[in-house]
């Protein structure tokens, strides 16, 4: 029997990965063996894994070096994704400019800002070091004493692997260490993408792997645009959280966490005036005819804010038909906050599909769930416009949501104004039909009658045979 090193480099793949079946096939058919970083919040539970073997533990000194060579090459190659320039804008706080409150404070907004990008290490050194002049030396220069990590080299050099898969999100030092140790010693190597936009709004890649798992056709376009690998490196295989969505379809919808009819606000963890944007929501629900009485709002933030230059608590008090999502009240009361982010905090995805199913509509700023809402026939409406606020949160911003206006009961609202025309036009939507919806998903994720634990052995098995 083959054996194979699975590498968990982060508390949401241990998630993603661990806790779903998604290694199922491929732990009957290989002798695997499975390690993790030691400093993951759920380093416990990982312990425990049948396949368990050990933790690398990172030097967190290397880590600082790699995360300013991802940022500097990110820069550098900012013309091939839209979200490079806003990810450095974001990372330099951009948000603090103002431009809402009069010249006066613009201006002022606009130099204290200047003044942070100077000191900040994600600012403006980023951009003297991706300059066309200087990064040729620069990349070189920080590339050059990045010594990969000798925990899994002495590993490598023990066992015989006939492959390394690792989860990743393409911005993360260990991958570029299992790489370049593997071509080393000549073992091929699987990356799996995990989310929808890590191939548009991290980096490029510094050493690419031999072998990409990835969403769809289109993470497959981005990788060979952007990323320079060959057609034949790069495989679609889906993602494990999704596989459920295609299994709460009508005739298996579930019972509702909620004992009335209501449209899910679903939040965002990039910055976005939510607050604002419920109660705007919640104003329409009371003046459209379209809206039943008992019809109300769940609010659902996303797990894991970042900081927002508007009140990102929510407080049920100040409204009279929006509640607090449950799943994340139960987070909030074991200790977790609002624009904070806590790794051991991995919601329970089971929960997912009926929260998403029993939606009558849902509405949020630009975020992943509102494609899982389409993927489970749900009419949705992504905020993309200027929040008045946070200056990224259009979807020029966003490239992966290009093309998403094509799928059945998508759509994007850009103007505040258009919001109450919208709500009513996806309350009155007709019944969305799957055959119509999976032929447009189909395009950002790959989905088949085999589940996700088959395709990931299926693709393995190509990797392992050569």
């Amino acid at each position: 029997m083959a054996k194979i090193l699975i590498v968990i480099s982060s508390d949401i793949y241990v998630r993603n990965y661990l806790r779903t079946d998604a290694l199922k096939e491929v732990l009957g058919a290989y002798e695997c063996d499975l390690i993790a970083d030691q400093e993951l919040a759920l380093a416990e539970e990982v312990s425990q894994h049948p396949n368990f073997r050990g933790f690398y533990l990172q030097n967190r000194k290397i880590d600082k070096r790699h995360e300013l060579l991802f940022n500097v090459m990110m820069w550098r190659y900012r013309k091939k994704s839209p979200t490079f320039r806003f990810r450095w804008l974001r990372n330099s706080q951009w948000h603090l400019v103002r431009r809402n409150k009069g010249l006066a404070v613009f201006v002022l907004s606009a130099i204290r800002w200047f003044f942070s990008a100077m000191v900040n290490p994600k600012g403006f050194r980023v951009v003297i070091l991706g300059s066309k002049l200087i990064f040729p030396v620069a990349g070189w220069l920080l590339g050059k004493e990045l010594e990969p990590n000798q925990m899994v080299f002495r590993l490598l050099q023990k066992e015989k692997y006939r492959a390394i898969i690792f989860p990743s999100a393409a911005f993360d030092s260990i991958s570029v260490d299992l790489i370049e140790l593997a071509q080393s010693e000549s073992i091929p190597t699987l990356c799996l993408i995990d989310n929808w936009d890590n191939l548009t709004s991290k980096t490029v890649f510094r050493r690419r792997p031999d072998h990409l798992g990835v969403w769809g056709t289109q993470a497959k376009e981005q990788a060979i645009a952007i990323h320079g690998f060959r057609d034949e490196q790069v495989h679609l295989i889906g993602t494990p959280r999704f596989d459920a969505y295609f299994e709460y379809r009508d005739e298996k919808l579930g019972a509702s966490p909620y004992g009335f009819p209501y449209i899910l606000f679903t939040g965002s963890a990039m910055p976005f005036d939510e607050i604002g944007a419920l109660r705007k929501v919640e104003s329409v629900i009371y003046k459209s005819p379209f809206c039943p009485n008992d019809l109300a709002v769940i609010y659902r933030p996303h797990p894991w804010q970042q900081k927002r230059n508007t009140a990102a608590e929510f407080v049920e008090s100040d409204f009279s038909r929006t509640f607090l999502d449950l799943q994340i009240a139960e987070g909030y009361r074991s200790g977790v906050k609002p624009e904070t982010t806590v790794p051991s905090f991995q919601p329970d995805l089971n929960y997912y599909p009926t929260l998403l199913r029993n939606a009558a509509l849902v509405v949020g700023p630009l975020t992943t769930m509102l494609f899982e809402a389409s993927l489970c026939l749900r009419p949705v409406i992504a905020l993309s416009y200027f929040d008045g606020h946070h200056q990224n949160t259009t979807k020029r911003y966003f490239s992966h949501f290009q093309g998403m206006q094509e799928v059945p009961g998508f759509s994007f609202c850009e103007s505040p104004g258009e919001l109450a025309s919208l709500i009513e036009s996806a309350l009155s939507l007709a019944k969305i039909d799957r055959k119509d919806s999976d032929k447009k998903t189909e395009y950002f994720l790959h989905h088949s009658s085999d589940s996700y634990p088959d395709r990931l052995k299926a693709l393995i098995d190509y990797v392992v045979e050569g």
